[in-house]
């Protein structure tokens, strides 16, 4: 008896060691399962090397050798599944739960469809959800809060509909989620208030409503806030930054928002984006903005707002945006705005803006785009000669009431790309100059009160602009030209397409080199002085979609081939 005790003993010694190693081999064979069955609810392209290549993804190597899969050393367990960026087209398969040591799950820029599987909820381990930019569809499970330790969520960019479950908040390690650019709907649930570890929240370009939950505000370590483009109304913590003291950015521009703007900023040393534009803010634009030392955008267009441009703005030494574009802002534009030399766009249109412009504005080296469309804006431009503006590509000055000449410092402006002084008042020559803007597309003079150079009509301003050989569209309607139209206008560039130029006295005949212009779209000389028939060379003008030369001297017919 005691030698079968013994014997027993013996073997059980002997197979203690396989134990592990057959536990071990069968938790392998679940994740190697796993990976077969998740590989096969996709397709990739045939000629795609990575699942094609010998032996990769194919059971007769180590799976932890496979493209996009790492494993932890010890156990040979799947602890990351990268597969981004390699045009997956498929489903997302239920047994990608069963990959119970996995941390991260990376399928961003694919074309998985379908629904997001609940089986993902089993993955307690998991740190990072990235699955932006595929076309996933139906609701984002709310069991998805079984993941306890996720600190990195995104499904941006996918079709996803429903609410945002509620559930999120209770995930406590949760720092970055991104949910924008779906057909979310429903109001934002307040309990992602409770996930104090949060530090970007992004739900932009949704069909979200009611009203923000202000408790929001209250995570301290919160530093971006996106709910662009929804339907989302509540008011702004007149404190802003009191209880979110990191907050970086907060956009929240095209929904219903309502109310004053926040007054005090004392708290936001961090702040360097904020976008109010299109809601419905009323009040003056707060003298607290000037405050805000590492601000860079400030958008507050399309708003109710009112009163003055605050001249505190001035001491926004790190602003590079300031719109505040279709409101009922009055008074005029502060002088001290030069100080701004990082600015790159101002954008002041469609308010009620009286004065004139301050010489000093077009000092600001930075400046790309100055759009006063729309105000009661008058004097004469600036003319100075020293006026540089090198990195100046829009000027939008279109619907003011300007005076004088267009000043010759224009031409020094070299970057220049759209110039619009439609419908002001000035006067005299066109400058010849202008054809110094080699990459002019769009050039817009049209109601004013300009007139061509005296002397050769060969050397106009038109002449000049075959210079510019970007240019796609020249409009001088309802001016006082009394101009010819030089032959030499053939020598413009192959991208026009469009000429307005009606009612400018312009006289003499339409010159044979007009139908050099291939790429022509829209002639518009009505109702000038011309005479003379149509140019037989109009029949080159292939692209032609509007001729209008009515209420002239013209006569015989068109050319066959139009």
């Amino acid at each position: 008896m005691p030698s079968i005790l013994l014997l027993l003993l013996l073997g059980f010694l002997l197979v203690q060691p396989c134990i592990p190693h057959l536990s071990q081999s069968s938790n392998n064979f679940t994740d190697q399962s796993a990976l077969i069955a998740f590989k096969s609810k996709f397709t990739f392209a045939p000629n795609d090397t990575v699942f094609t290549a010998a032996g990769n993804w194919s059971t007769t190597t180590n799976f932890c050798e496979w493209f996009g899969v790492s494993c932890s050393r010890r156990r040979q367990r799947v602890t990351a599944l990268n597969l981004s960026n390699v045009g997956l087209h498929g489903t997302i398969s239920p047994h990608i739960g069963n990959l119970s040591f996995l941390v991260s799950l990376d399928l961003f820029n694919n074309s998985f469809y379908g629904f997001l599987p609940h089986e993902i909820s089993r993955l307690h381990r998991l740190r990072q959800l990235q699955l932006k930019n595929n076309l996933l569809e139906g609701s984002i499970p709310p069991t998805i809060h079984n993941c306890q330790k996720l600190e990195y969520l995104s499904l941006s960019r996918n079709k996803l509909s429903g609410g945002i479950p509620k559930e999120l908040g209770m995930l406590p390690m949760l720092r970055k989620l991104y949910l924008g650019f779906n057909s979310l709907k429903g109001a934002i649930p307040r309990s992602l208030g409770n996930v104090s570890s949060l530090e970007i929240l992004n739900l932009e370009l949704n069909n979200l409503t009611g009203t923000f939950p202000v408790v929001i505000f209250n995570l301290s370590f919160i530093t971006s806030i996106a709910v662009t483009e929804n339907h989302i109304s509540g008011t702004l913590p007149m404190d802003l930054c009191m209880h979110c003291p990191n907050l970086q950015g907060l956009y929240i521009s095209k929904n219903e928002f309502t109310g004053n703007l926040p007054s005090h900023f004392n708290h936001c040393r961090e702040l360097s984006l904020l976008s109010l534009a299109s809601n419905k803010f009323h009040g003056s634009i707060p003298k607290g903005f000037g405050s805000l030392e590492k601000l860079e955008i400030l958008n507050l267009a399309d708003n109710n707002l009112t009163e003055n441009i605050p001249p505190i703005i001035s001491n926004l030494s790190m602003l590079q945006k300031f719109a505040i574009s279709n409101n009922n802002i009055r008074g005029s534009i502060p002088s001290d705005l030069w100080h701004l030399q990082n600015l790159n766009i101002l954008q002041f249109s469609l308010n009620y803006l009286t004065g004139t412009i301050p010489q000093n504005i077009f000092n600001i080296t930075s400046l790309k785009l100055l759009d006063l469309v729309g105000n009661f804006l008058s004097g004469d431009l600036p003319l100075d000669t020293k006026i540089s503006c090198p990195n100046l590509e829009s000027l939008n000055l279109d619907y003011n009431k300007f005076s004088g000449h267009i000043p010759s410092y224009l031409s020094n402006c070299s970057n220049l790309i759209l110039v619009d002084f439609t419908q002001n008042l000035l006067s005299g020559p066109i400058p010849k100059s202008l054809g110094n803007l080699k990459f002019l597309k769009i050039l817009r003079l049209g109601d004013n009160q300009l007139t061509g150079e005296p002397g050769d009509q060969e050397h106009s301003f038109l002449t000049s602009l075959a210079s510019c050989r970007f240019l796609e569209e020249i409009t001088t309607s309802f001016n006082p030209l009394n101009i010819s139209i030089p032959d030499a206008i053939g020598n413009l560039s192959v991208s026009l397409i469009y000429i307005f130029a009606d009612r400018c006295q312009i006289k003499g005949q339409i010159p044979m080199g007009m139908g050099s212009l291939k790429n022509l779209s829209v002639l518009e000389l009505t109702g000038n002085s011309l005479t003379g028939k149509i140019p037989s060379s109009f029949g080159g003008l292939e692209s032609l979609q509007r001729l209008h030369l009515g209420d002239n001297k013209i006569e015989g017919f068109l050319p066959k081939q139009l």
